[in-house]
């Protein structure tokens, strides 16, 4: 059976705008001089400057006390990242239906900058979860996009059985591409190019697979 590699965040997973509420709170509550946007924004450039490493609380701490103008503790983060996972999750109807049509021609893989704990939990919330043979988070593998992550979870499988779907060429695409994988690009924000095969909608996902 084929498989197929998934980015989650974005790909399949669509977060509320409610994370701003989350991030709010989180800010009030330890009195920090940082706007929700900020704080989101730096968190998101972690993926982008720190690579090729298997996460932790620390290294993500670290990463965000070096690159903004407050500082937090290991603990302090903790709270954050419980508020942030509970955040409502929108299209999972659609996400479900989509699923449910691929489980039955391939097996189903995620690899996600985030913590995998988190992403299971987020997935089983919405009864996500059981469509997928594994969930690979940062925490597990090498971050993403790392050709050594990918070889873990290739093992001794040939490339040619994996198909990687993502939103972002840069870091769901271009190093499985360069090792001969299948890709297929979420052109969610339409983007102009001429090299990936790509879909402008999450259930186009049906019609061609």
């Amino acid at each position: 059976m084929k498989k197929i590699l998934f980015d989650l965040d974005n790909t399949l997973l669509f977060i509320s705008k409610d994370w701003t509420l989350a991030y709010k709170k989180f800010i009030e509550k330890y009195h920090l001089d940082i706007s929700p946007e900020e704080l989101f924004h730096v968190i998101g450039t972690f993926e982008k400057n720190v690579n090729n490493i298997v996460v932790t609380n620390k290294t993500l701490c670290d990463y965000i006390n070096d690159n903004s103008s407050i500082y937090i503790t290991e603990e302090m983060l903790d709270d954050l990242l419980e508020a942030y996972k509970n955040v409502p999750l929108l299209k999972t109807d659609e996400i479900f239906d989509v699923l449910q049509y691929l489980s039955q021609k391939y097996e189903l893989i995620v690899y996600s900058n985030w913590f995998t704990k988190d992403q299971i939990n987020r997935l089983k919330r919405y009864h996500l979860n059981h469509f997928f043979s594994e969930i690979y988070g940062w925490d597990t593998l090498p971050k993403k996009p790392s050709k050594e992550g990918l070889k873990a979870i290739i093992k001794n499988n040939n490339v040619n059985e994996y198909i990687s779907i993502g939103d972002s060429i840069e870091y769901d695409l271009q190093i499985p591409d360069s090792m001969g994988m299948d890709t297929i690009f979420y052109n969610r924000k339409q983007i102009k190019q001429n090299k990936y095969k790509e879909i402008y909608h999450i259930v186009d996902l049906k019609s061609i697979l």
